[in-house]
Parts: C-alpha cells; structure tokens; sequence
C-alpha cells in the first residue's frame, strides 16, 4: 500500500510554524483597523468566466495554472457552469462588489481578505500549488492619494513584520485605455523587429498583449525587452500627471521606491499605477513577496459602471520564508499559567471541573489527562513552562483541596477549592 501524503505543491502547517502565521495574520489584521479596510471572505472556487474575463485569455494563469474542477458524476444537466478553485482575490472582489451593490455604499470601498488562493505551477521554494494571500482592495476613487494609501498599507506591514530594511519596492505606469493603444503599438513594432529571437510563448504573447513579455525571464527575451521602448516615455500627459503625484507622495511619506519601466505585473486588468514588493538585492527569479496596482477598467469589464480602483495581495508563504532566512524574532509565546496534576479517577474528574472553572476566568490551564504518574505530568508542566503545579490526589478531591506549586522555587501550598481562583490570581500577580 502506498504511503499517503500531501498533494504535490501542497503542504501541512504544523505546530511549529502556527506562531509565523499568526504574527502575520495578526499584523496585517491591526494595519487593516488603522487604514479601516473591512473584511470579506468569497467561495474558494468561482465561475471559469470570471476568471477568463477578469485576468484574460492567453495568460499563464488561465492557459497554463487555472486549477478547472470536473463535474460531479450525478450534476444535473441544467448545471453547465464551469467552476474552478481561484487563482487570486481581486476579480472575488469585484463580483461580491457588484453582486451586493456596493456601488451605492459610501466610496471608496475599503475591503480586505486573505485566505488560500491556488495555481497549477511548478512547485519550488517559496512557490506552492496552494498558496496563502493577503490582499487588499480599495474600489471608487481615482485620485492618487489612493494609490499612495494603497503602497502606504503595505510598507506598513513590512514595517510591523520587521522587515522595512529588507525590501525594495518597485514601482511603474503601464498607461490607460487612452494612451495604452499607443504603447502597445510601439512595443509590437519593437517585438515584431526581433521575434525571431523570442521564445514561443513570447511571440504568442506578441500576438495578444505586447506588455507581457516585460514578464517573461526567458534569457533571450530579457535581451530583447532591455531594448524596448520605455513605456513611461509613451504616457499621455494625464497617465504622467497622475504617476508624478503618486511618486510625490511616496517621497513624503519617504517611502523608498526604484522606477522599474518594465514592470507590468502578469494579469491584463492592471492600468496606470504597478508595483511589486522583493527581496532587497536578491538576483533569483522568486524574489517577489507581493504587488498590486490600479485596475480601473475591471469592474466595467465585469458589467459594471465604470469605477476606479487599486489594490494588493502579499504571498504569505514566501514572506514567511523570508522572515526566517532573515531570521526575524516573533514575539514571546505566553506559557500556560498552571498544569493541572491529578492522582487517581476521583482526581481526574476534580480536575476537569477545576479546569472548566480557572478557563472561564481566562486562565491558560493545561492537565496530562492520559498519564497518571505525578513525574509523567510535572514533565509536561515542565516543557510547557507552566509557572504553577495545581495536585490533585485523593485526599484533596474529597477535602475539595488544591495543592498549588510554584515550580520555579518549589514551594507549595494547600488551599479550598473555593479560594483557588482568587489565591491563583495573586500568586501569578507576584510573578
């Protein structure tokens, strides 16, 4: 029989690594209060066609990645729709957005989400088939000071997380539907010119949206990209106008930023503002830890008025990775405040009720009900780091008695039942 073990591109998060998720989700969670974003969760798997119309046919993501889910044997014929486990948050976004016509709320709509998120890729370090994010949207206004707000959330987070020092943020305009004709006209002259030389997803690249063989990393295609046009060149004065003043406010807020006239980000929505958060002076190809950007077209793409917005997702697992390589210190895990020890059956109940009682206080109690040796438990009370020692034997279950020993210079002293909680409660004051 084969040995079951987790699909490929999937992993377990164990107990060891709790603590990372935990620190970020509780960083990201306080950011989200202080810029008042409001969470939402959506389905794990969506309609293929929101997909396909929000991120674009000839993407990696839908062409290579998209993780397409096969119908039930007994589906009922009038069930046509195709669903598949989603590949990123925004396009949830924007369909719960329109689904439950938060267009009439107050705007802009401040939402926030994180959760798994999956893509059929070729698993390596910090890359996974199942991933975790954390995004944020920001739907209806179409100012710069969103963009700079929507940058400012995430260098907030490295901030909290420890890492400000350690990342570089990039940052780019690809244009609108003004101007973008234009850019993509002279980059399909410059591609046409050399694509000979391009790999074949690159020249059908060519053929449908220029821009994204600025994502490709094939070596050949990196040569060729070096002497494109530089996009920055090709913006309208309005597209220009609104990059100068997002870049204005990040040198207030002294946010530090590179121009990168390549960046594009991979998903066809993006307009005007792209930025990517890396790995500050890392070479290899999975260096980025998240990135974002306006999508001003989407929501009218997806049926909507049209409606402005920009937004971010973070990959949390690679961030975790990141933060142990950089050898991040989380904070002090708070030890049980006392193991409950029993010695013999009428104990064992005792302590259970014992325990009811000290949690409903917000005591951190733990007890070793499968072991009844004493040693064997003070063991456990031991490497969990439990300050005090709560025995219970026969004596005391029937005396309603509790031995309390504080395990660090071990003294102990016997007290009712009924002044424990109170007793307990001093005693973890003094230390």
């Amino acid at each position: 029989m084969s040995t079951l073990q987790a699909p490929r591109g999937t992993r377990d998060i164990l107990p060891d690594d709790q603590p990372y998720w935990q620190y970020i989700y509780d960083c990201v969670t306080k950011q989200a209060r202080v810029f008042s974003f409001q969470k939402i969760d959506f389905p794990i798997f969506e309609a293929v066609d929101l997909f396909v119309r929000s991120i674009g046919n000839g993407t990696d993501v839908i062409d290579k990645e998209l993780f397409r889910i096969a119908r039930a044997q007994n589906a009922s014929d009038s069930e046509s729709t195709q669903y598949a486990l989603r590949p990123e948050g925004t396009a949830n976004v924007v369909r719960a957005y329109l689904e439950h016509g938060m267009q009439s709320w107050s705007q802009p709509v401040k939402l926030w989400y994180e959760g798994p998120m999956f893509r059929y890729d070729r698993p390596q370090k910090g890359r996974y088939r199942e991933f975790r994010q954390f995004g944020i949207e920001c739907i209806g206004d179409a100012s710069p000071t969103s963009d700079a707000l929507v940058i400012l959330f995430a260098w907030e987070v490295f901030s909290a997380l420890g890492l400000k020092d350690d990342i570089s943020i990039e940052v780019n305009s690809i244009g609108d539907k003004v101007c973008r004709p234009k850019i993509k006209r002279a980059l399909t002259t410059h591609f046409q010119n050399n694509s000979r030389a391009l790999c074949d997803d690159c020249k059908q690249r060519l053929k449908t949206n220029p821009l994204r063989i600025f994502d490709c990393k094939q070596e050949q295609c990196q040569e060729i990209k070096n002497g494109a046009p530089q996009v920055l060149d090709l913006l309208d004065d309005a597209c220009k106008e609104h990059f100068q003043t997002v870049l204005e406010f990040l040198d207030e807020l002294q946010i530090p930023y590179d121009l990168n006239p390549f960046l594009v980000r991979g998903l066809d929505y993006y307009t005007r503002t792209t930025f990517e958060i890396k790995e500050k002076g890392s070479d290899r190809q999975q260096n980025s830890l998240g990135g974002g950007g306006r999508y001003d077209g989407l929501i009218e793409q997806l049926g909507g008025q049209p409606t402005p917005a920009i937004g971010f997702a973070l990959g949390l697992d690679r961030i975790i990775e990141f933060m142990k390589e950089k050898h991040v210190r989380l904070p002090a895990v708070t030890n049980p405040d006392a193991c409950i020890v029993h010695v013999g059956d009428k104990a064992r109940r005792v302590g259970l009720v014992v325990m009811k009682e000290l949690a409903e206080t917000g005591m951190s109690v733990i007890s070793a009900p499968g072991k009844d040796s004493i040693k064997a438990q003070m063991r456990v009370a031991d490497k969990a780091g439990c300050i005090f020692a709560l025995i219970i034997g026969q004596k005391e279950a029937l005396d309603k008695t509790v031995i309390i020993k504080n395990l660090d210079d071990g003294s102990q002293e016997t007290v009712t039942r009924a002044k424990l909680i109170a007793s307990l409660q001093k005693k973890l004051k003094k230390n």
